[in-house]
């Protein structure tokens, strides 16, 4: 059985990783819209700002998966395991993760992109 080579692995994961942080930070912008916080506009623009960065990675990666014939697809998902179908090269691999890891995997990604785009953002005062 063919095995995903080291760039097929890291740009099928990265996939994975950024649709589920997408879906999560588009779900909170939505709640953060509606709720009666008294200075939203802060929460909103990091938020658009750190889908925006999201969405050109996207980009990036399904540019490159493209090139090597690589797609990633979600199958079952429950309350324990999510299942994803892998095609590359004429192959198919079936890969299962446990949701309390993509969620730690989530969550460092999205802290990462909050520090990294939050020192690009800061604004000095204008004295």
């Amino acid at each position: 059985m063919a095995k995903l080579t080291v760039e097929e692995e890291h740009l099928s994961e990265s996939y994975i990783l950024l649709e589920l942080a997408r879906k999560v930070l588009e779900k909170d912008l939505a709640k953060i819209n509606q709720s009666p916080l008294k200075l939203k506009d802060p929460y909103i623009r990091l938020l658009e700002k750190t889908l925006h960065h999201i969405s050109k990675e996207l980009y990036s990666i399904k540019v490159s998966m493209r090139s090597l014939g690589l797609k990633v697809q979600l199958n079952n998902h429950d309350d324990t395991f999510s299942e994803y179908t892998i095609f590359f090269r004429g192959y198919v691999l079936t890969a299962k993760y446990l949701n309390a890891h993509l969620k730690t995997l989530v969550s460092k990604q999205i802290s990462g992109l909050f520090t990294q785009g939050g020192n690009e953002a800061r604004e000095q005062p204008s004295r």
